[in-house]
């Protein structure tokens, strides 16, 4: 009888451990992170984790990349919402010694039902001067610059519901470079959950 209960306790031990580890991993696939800034009274929400995207530069290194992330941001003016594609722009590759440097991205372009969206990007400073301080997202990568579009909850929508294989950046010089996806996280998943008012 004993031993019958010591099973039964082991596996309900790893039970529980199982299923906390289940939790934790669908909270970091998803979920939405909502932050107040108390000094300008604005209400930031962001999703778990951005979408990464990548580009590999073989003459350089086939190990190093550089990498795209894009996030959903909106910000809340007590009912007065705007919404931004947050853009991280990082690379692994040594750039400025290894590599030249690439120019910041003025443009991103992405596929939807077989036809671009042109995104016009500024710097995150520029879209939201009061929100500086606060990391939207977080990156493995260290970010070189951090850029925003202004969009439309729709278009958040429309963008989340493509396979978004890849992206393309343009900069000022009109370089055009792209970016494939790494990773097969869902995108935005609770973010859009919160943000329409589909979540449970």
């Amino acid at each position: 009888m004993r031993l019958h209960t010591f099973r039964l306790l082991s596996w309900l031990a790893g039970a529980v451990c199982s299923i906390a580890v289940a939790g934790s991993q669908a909270a970091d696939r998803g979920g939405a992170r909502e932050r107040l800034d108390e000094e300008s009274g604005i209400t930031l929400l962001t999703d778990a984790n951005p979408i990464v995207f990548a580009r590999t530069e073989s003459r350089y290194s086939r190990s190093e990349r550089d990498y795209v992330y894009l996030g959903p941001v909106e910000a809340n003016r007590q009912g007065t919402r705007e919404y931004y594609l947050w853009v991280g722009v990082g690379t692994t590759i040594d750039r400025g010694y290894l590599a030249p440097v690439t120019e910041t991205p003025v443009k991103l372009i992405v596929e939807v039902h077989g036809a671009p969206m042109v995104l016009d990007l500024a710097p995150w400073a520029e879209r939201e001067s009061s929100l500086t301080r606060l990391r939207l997202y977080k990156t493995p990568v260290k970010l070189t610059s951090q850029l925003a579009a202004r969009v439309t909850l729709d278009q958040l929508v429309l963008l989340a519901g493509e396979p978004m294989k890849s992206v393309r950046v343009v900069d000022g010089a009109r370089n055009t470079r792209e970016y494939f996806r790494w990773g097969d996280l869902e995108v935005w998943p609770g973010f859009l959950a919160t943000a329409t008012g589909t979540g449970p």
